[in-house]
């Protein structure tokens, strides 16, 4: 009797695209960049903003991301497409999460009722 319960796989013609086949582009590790210390930057903030005093410095953060959010905005959807579309299951959860926090932000300084600044823009 075999000690072995399947049988040996005879190799295919065609082989799976690999992550290892195709480079990744610079703009998407700068996303995925970006969206880590988005990430290690808004957690913290969002603990601390449980205390009364520490919600100001997380209102403050929020019209930081809200002032740069165009770009963010730009940034995440084209990183979630070319992530989404090659299976990168990690980097789509980093734009989806850099959205979310772009969204989550937009929310917290309109209920704070403070001022939505865009680029520079005052709306």
């Amino acid at each position: 009797m075999s000690d072995v319960f399947w049988d040996a796989q005879e190799p295919d013609d065609v082989e799976e695209e690999s992550e290892l086949r195709y480079k990744r582009p610079w703009w998407v590790t700068v996303g995925a960049i970006v969206n880590l210390l988005l990430l290690f930057a808004v957690v913290p903030a969002g603990f601390l903003s449980l205390i009364p005093f520490f919600f100001l410095i997380y209102v403050y953060f929020a019209q930081i991301l809200v002032w740069i959010s165009p770009v963010l905005i730009l940034l995440n959807v084209a990183v979630f497409w070319w992530s989404f579309r090659r299976k990168q299951a990690a980097t789509t959860a980093l734009a989806a999460l850099g959205l979310a926090f772009v969204a989550v932000s937009f929310v917290v300084l309109m209920l704070w009722q403070a001022q939505i600044v865009i680029l520079g823009i005052r709306f």
